[in-house]
């Protein structure tokens, strides 16, 4: 059974968090921190064995209240924030990683050109296509071009894919990125935690994934054809179920809240009018930061003008837009939620929406879903190939590589747990922390703009079914 904090003990936590945040370093040391984490779950006694990543890894489980994992109320995160960035994989951004399941050297044969073989290579070695792609093609992330691009492994789960210079793609697919390379996300993955079983939800582009995103479900929907023919999708979001008793998105004891901050193209149109509460430009998320007035669940989006990054000044980081540019943008987004009120309760990760037709060696699983298939043609439960996604959080692992299959369901498992909002799909039903990941030690890094100044402190894994 687990027990509500009483007053005295909830002050006495606020307080040691406060301290924490104004003297990290002097304050935070292991075994105060493994208290405060049984402590602030009711569970003081098994301060020596219960840390705060296991407790919160227990997300998912049915079994909840026979188990160690604290009550919702008990859990330290008030605020859940989701950066989705565009189209690139794991190995193409992270196959430096030092214990993360990350490779950089393959070599794959060409069908065009009588299977010769072609090694990958570093994105510096392009010229002037090393930050955006020019004179390339945009490597195909379609239903159908992911699924040629599992090659031999397409009915072999047993051996990696090998099909990426399937289609029109060429060594724009086969390139990486060296450690230090991308500004902003190579040192927060080195300072926080970074995911390498983390795929997208689904074997199909942008739009799909971004509807599992928000609702773990794409509603069959396999490519980017806007819904005008429902006039927006119907079925139910994350947004919906948050906001079913605050239909206004209004702050209010006892109210949640949640928002979706657009940068240009406000993608929340594909859900209808209904969307338009939900909705905010992102200069509101600054300034919610700056005030410490975040929602409780906040979804932001990077700047898609021009629909692809086409003409080079979107900073979403979709080829054949400038990479800089959404490390620039992510570098804004993440030291804002840093420097908030907010930060001391809450939890930001950084995800990219697919894979982007980009090589990685790790092949995607089939995971329970509504319209799974035995026909890998047709299966919605084959997800995509993994993407780079970190964890930014006062409570995240320092130098930390997670190995827990996740997907963006996930993430609506952690949220919808933390705020009693049941599962949407069987997709997120399914969807289950458990275990640790790998602790290394910490690393000093620095952003693009200043160094993250953050105390060694402990994240949860989050996962997926056993």
């Amino acid at each position: 059974m687990h027990r509500e904090l009483t007053d005295r003990e909830r002050r006495d936590a606020e307080a040691l968090e406060r301290a924490m945040a104004e003297t990290p370093e002097a304050t935070m040391r292991r075994r105060d921190f493994l208290s405060r984490s049984a402590f602030a779950a009711g569970l003081a006694g098994a301060a020596a064995s219960l840390p705060l990543n296991l407790l919160l890894g227990e997300v998912a489980k049915q079994e909840a209240k026979a188990s160690v994992l604290p009550s919702p109320q008990n859990m330290p995160i008030d605020h859940f924030v989701v950066l989705m960035m565009e189209n690139r994989s794991f190995d193409h951004y992270f196959g430096w990683l030092p214990n993360a399941d990350a490779v950089q050297a393959r070599t794959y044969l060409d069908p065009d050109n009588g299977n010769a073989p072609v090694s990958t290579r570093p994105a510096s070695s392009l010229g002037q296509a090393e930050w955006q792609g020019c004179g390339h093609p945009d490597p195909d992330h379609s239903w159908n071009g992911g699924r040629a691009e599992l090659g031999s492994s397409k009915y072999d789960p047993s051996v990696e894919p090998d099909g990426f210079l399937e289609g029109s793609n060429d060594e724009f697919a086969l390139c990486y990125y060296n450690e230090g390379d991308l500004g902003f996300i190579h040192p927060a993955g080195k300072k926080f935690t970074v995911y390498d079983r983390f795929h997208c939800s689904l074997m199909a582009s942008t739009w799909p994934n971004r509807y599992y995103n928000w609702s773990a479900q794409s509603g069959g929907r396999k490519d980017n054809t806007p819904p005008a023919d429902t006039g927006g999708n119907q079925w139910e979001t994350l947004f919906d179920r948050a906001l079913r008793n605050n239909p206004a998105d209004l702050p209010g004891p006892g109210l949640l809240t949640a928002r979706y901050y657009n940068s240009d193209l406000p993608f929340s149109a594909v859900w209808g009018p209904r969307a338009l509460p939900w909705t905010r430009p992102v200069a509101d998320y600054y300034a919610d930061c700056a005030a410490g007035t975040l929602p409780n669940i906040a979804f932001v989006d990077p700047p898609f003008r021009d629909g692809g990054g086409g003409d080079g000044v979107s900073a979403d980081e979709h080829p054949l837009g400038d990479v800089r540019l959404g490390q620039a943008f992510m570098s804004d987004v993440v030291h804002a939620f840093i420097e908030s009120p907010n930060w001391r309760r809450g939890a930001l990760f950084i995800v990219y929406d697919e894979w982007g037709g980009f090589f990685d060696h790790v092949r995607p699983p089939s995971v329970p879903d509504g319209r799974q298939n035995a026909n890998i043609d047709k299966d919605f439960g084959l997800m995509g190939f993994r993407i780079p996604a970190v964890a930014i959080s006062p409570y995240a692992k320092r130098g930390e590589v997670s190995h827990l299959l996740c997907g963006f369901e996930s993430i609506i498992k952690l949220i919808s747990y933390r705020f009693g909002l049941g599962n949407l799909t069987i997709r997120d039903a399914r969807a289950k922390g458990h275990g640790r990941g790998a602790r290394e030690r910490p690393r000093r890094a620095r952003g693009p703009r200043r160094e993250l100044r953050l105390s060694d402190r402990l994240w949860c894994d989050f996962g997926y079914f056993s």
